[in-house]
């Protein structure tokens, strides 16, 4: 009877093993996949981020080609020359706009809307790139957690089958040491 008793418990103890070993392995495919995915999700966003930096350099030196051509057209322009400096900036020399004609101030005016233009689109370009990395960096908290649950999950299983096979094997299992109890006053 004894060995019948002690038989069915150590089936009950293999099929416990078996079920803990199951839930453990979809766990841990799960939390692979969950990595899985958070790794593509990351490695997207620093491509986006990578082209979102190529763009921006591209169109900085796009528009400083462009600032160079504009100030070369003026220097080599009588009239605008008169008005600026290499540097670009205006002479401080006054000048009568009748003489320069309409057409200078519509040329000047149209170079500042389209200069504003391009810093608010480089503005736009810089948010985008900041919005990029603090998503890179939150999803790279999530895989840090993810990482976390999985070493827990792992812990927690192997100290569970631990005791489970030391329990079936008839020896102790391990139990964290208790701290001793003061002897208790007599009154």
């Amino acid at each position: 009877k004894q060995r019948l008793v002690k038989t069915e418990e150590e089936k009950r103890k293999q099929e416990e093993t078996a079920q803990l070993k199951e839930v453990f392995r979809k766990q841990l495919e799960k939390a692979e996949y969950e990595i899985k995915k958070t790794t593509a999700i990351i490695a997207e966003y620093k491509q986006i981020c990578s082209q979102l930096s190529t763009r921006l350099e591209k169109q900085q030196a796009a528009s400083k080609e462009e600032l160079e051509a504009v100030k070369g057209k003026m220097m080599a322009c009588k009239h605008c020359s008169d008005i600026f400096s290499k540097e670009g900036a205006l002479k401080p020399v006054a000048v009568n706009r009748e003489d320069q004609g309409l057409e200078a101030d519509d040329e000047k005016d149209s170079l500042k809307k389209q200069l504003r233009e391009m810093e608010l689109e480089l503005a736009q370009t810089k948010l985008q790139l900041v919005e990029a990395k603090c998503k890179i960096q939150e999803l790279e908290h999530q895989r840090g957690a993810l990482m976390n649950e999985i070493q827990a999950a792992k812990n927690s299983w192997f100290s569970k089958t631990l005791n489970s096979i030391k329990t079936a094997t008839g020896t102790q299992p391990l139990q964290p040491p208790q701290a001793p109890q003061p002897p208790k006053e007599s009154t």
